[in-house]
């Protein structure tokens, strides 16, 4: 019986070390010696809608094919342009038939093709860099939440699944599921589950509930991982998404930002008495800029912007530098960044920056 609880115990704690061991813990300042500079931007085009051709309502996702074919999502809209920003055609097509969208979207841009999501149809459009239909199809192994890329073979889409109550009141669980669905959509395997805090509120005052913690997540180059962060705390996951395992976890020491509450907040919190927030998110985005992961951090400043770490994809902290933007960062390719920003006059312009560093 001691022999058995010894090899239980002995189990127990060998795992516990294998999996302390896969987290990375970096300083709290990167490798770099020019760490904490504003990184330094030249603006080389501005796309703007003052031709008539089409209208940016909110530009977002923007997306850039091998040959530099520039991809723009917007409302009812998959805006395609030249190299140099010209205006080629709106790939959108509205409608309930093969190759037509209906209400909310999402794509990806893989090899030079196109996938898109349609959730209410729960099917996949598959065309080329035109907007020609190559194919379709039903997803018939469930409905997901999110559609998180295209690898060889598969499509990557995050399901939720609800939820497992925590012992903080009214917190929970709610599962993020990472899984891979076939090109044929009849297929499904999931590779992992990562957990993420919600608020749920009881039907009995109203129901609903409000995010805690957030889940970004961008495909590696290879397309055969994925960074992804799921915590409040600063925590960063490489998902093997093949094998369903998390190979290496990596943070930085990062001071907390505190959370400052909204008017907005302040009602929320008046009616639904939630857990008080003491820190904002650590993490508020991930981006991919050649094969170096930036983090877009809470932490931000007047005059400098807004600050960014980098790592590779060991997990090293080698970088940090302040972004100092007029509006957001929605799109990195090679040593280009595309920002959103308003004219004088309110109107959206989609600019890209070169990184002259």
């Amino acid at each position: 019986m001691k022999r058995a609880a010894f090899i239980v115990l002995f189990l127990f704690v060998f795992t516990f070390v294998a999996l302390s061991q896969t987290i990375i813990e970096n300083p709290e300042k990167p490798l770099s010696k020019n760490a904490g500079r504003v990184l330094k931007l030249k603006e080389i085009m501005r796309i703007t809608d003052e031709g008539g051709e089409f209208y940016f309502g909110g530009p977002r996702n923007v997306k850039v094919t091998s040959d530099g074919s520039i991809f723009i999502q917007d409302k009812e809209k998959i805006l395609k342009f030249s190299p140099e920003g010209e205006f080629i055609k709106n790939l959108y097509k509205k409608g309930q038939g093969p190759g037509e969208i209906m209400d909310y979207f999402s794509y990806h841009i893989h090899k030079n093709e196109m996938f898109i999501w349609v959730p209410m149809a729960n099917k996949v459009i598959h065309t080329d860099s035109d907007g020609g239909l190559v194919d379709e199809f039903k997803v018939e192994s469930g409905v997901y939440k999110e559609f998180l890329g295209k690898m060889d073979g598969w499509l990557i889409f995050l399901n939720s699944v609800w939820p497992v109550e925590r012992k903080t009141s009214r917190l929970y669980d709610l599962k993020d599921t990472v899984v891979l669905v076939s090109e044929d959509g009849k297929t499904e395997k999931e590779s992992h589950v990562f957990p993420r805090i919600f608020f749920l509120i009881a039907l009995s005052q109203g129901g609903g509930f409000k995010r805690w913690a957030s889940f970004y997540s961008i495909l590696s180059e290879d397309r055969r991982y994925l960074f992804v962060s799921h915590t409040r705390e600063y925590l960063i996951n490489l998902l093997n998404l093949k094998k369903g395992q998390v190979i290496r976890s990596f943070k930085r020491k990062y001071p907390r930002i505190k959370h400052v509450m909204t008017d907005r907040d302040k009602e929320f919190y008046k009616k639904y008495h939630p857990p008080k927030k003491k820190y904002k998110n650590d993490i508020n985005g991930l981006f991919l800029c050649r094969d170096l992961l930036w983090v877009k951090t809470s932490t931000q400043n007047k005059k400098k912007g807004i600050l960014f770490d980098v790592f590779n994809s060991k997990g090293q902290y080698l970088d940090n530098f302040y972004l100092n933007l007029n509006g957001s960062l929605v799109g990195i390719h090679d040593d280009s960044l595309f920002v959103t920003e308003e004219d004088e006059d309110g109107n959206m312009n989609i600019v890209k920056y070169k990184i002259v560093e």
